[in-house]
């Protein structure tokens, strides 16, 4: 087995490490989320240019009170980032339902209050990295059987 081989290996379980440790935490936040209310505060798309064209991100900040302390989150989703679209159009439309100053429903993590979120939805990147995770993995080891 070549090096290469090896490294992709390696890399392949780490990133079923992250898919695992992603997965289980997007399942807890969304399992023990608590419904609240929560006053939007603000509401932008913002734009990324790079060699592949530009993308366009939607941000919702909200605050909203948990136990008698007031946070502010900008999670639309539990996890991490924000998906991103090809058009500003694509972007905004998955925010027009907020709207500044008015209320909304978020999810507040039942031990975690700081963490929250707008739609109790999960993000498809567990599952992406841990497809590649397995691709990494399997084509290595099927070339050293098939050899």
């Amino acid at each position: 087995m070549s090096n290469l081989s090896l490294i992709s290996i390696i890399l392949g379980i780490v990133l079923l490490g992250v898919a695992g440790y992603m997965g289980y935490s997007q399942q807890q936040s969304l399992s023990s989320g608590v419904q609240i209310e929560a006053t939007v505060e603000s509401k932008e798309v913002t734009m990324d240019s790079s060699k592949r064209g530009d993308r366009y991100t939607p941000h919702v900040t909200y605050s909203y009170t948990y136990n008698g302390t007031e946070y502010t989150s900008d999670n639309i989703r539990p996890g991490i980032g924000t998906k991103a679209s090809d058009t500003r159009t694509a972007a905004g439309d998955r925010i027009d339902r907020y709207n500044v100053g008015e209320t909304t429903t978020a999810y507040v993590v039942q031990g975690s209050p700081s963490k929250s979120y707008l739609k109790k939805q999960s993000s498809p990147l567990p599952l992406i990295f841990g497809i590649l995770g397995l691709f990494l993995i399997g084509r290595p080891v099927y070339k050293s059987v098939a050899s």
